[in-house]
């Protein structure tokens, strides 16, 4: 049987005095990638607020937005929201009926804004074929 023998077994530790490395180190992660990330992180940020901004204010007249004390102006074949002290507003929201379709303004309107009283005219939104809302407009009595 024969047996081999190593001459110089391997060392666990160079012979330099240094420890042995497993692996070699792990460079440092670039800051330009970080500063990088950062920049487009708030440029993100920045371009969604800008754009909730912008629905905000594209929105903030629709009558979509009107509530009870807010005041209206006519604005073609519909209303927008102004404020009352605007010499164009012609009508107070006194109140304000979801879930009606244009048949049931059509047919009902007169009945729709009963329950909301100093009610004198009405204005529906909606899809044709669908529902909508109700605006149920007052005299303008002063700011």
């Amino acid at each position: 049987m024969k047996v081999a023998v190593m001459a110089n077994p391997p060392t666990p530790y160079p012979t330099s005095g240094q420890p042995y490395q497993h692996q070699p180190p792990v460079p440092p992660r670039a800051r330009k990638g970080r500063a990088a990330k950062r920049i487009a992180g708030m440029v993100l940020l920045l371009a969604i607020i800008g754009a909730l901004v912008l629905v905000r204010i594209a929105t903030k007249n629709a009558p979509d937005a009107a509530k009870a004390g807010d005041c209206v102006a006519r604005d073609g074949d519909s209303v927008k929201v102004v404020r009352c002290t605007d010499s164009n507003a012609a009508f107070k929201v006194v109140g304000k009926v979801e879930n009606k379709t244009q048949v049931q303004f059509s047919v009902g309107s007169s009945t729709i804004c009963r329950p909301f009283p100093g009610a004198t005219s009405a204005f529906w939104k909606g899809e044709v074929g669908g529902k909508g809302y109700v605006l149920c407009l007052g005299r303008l009595t002063g700011p």
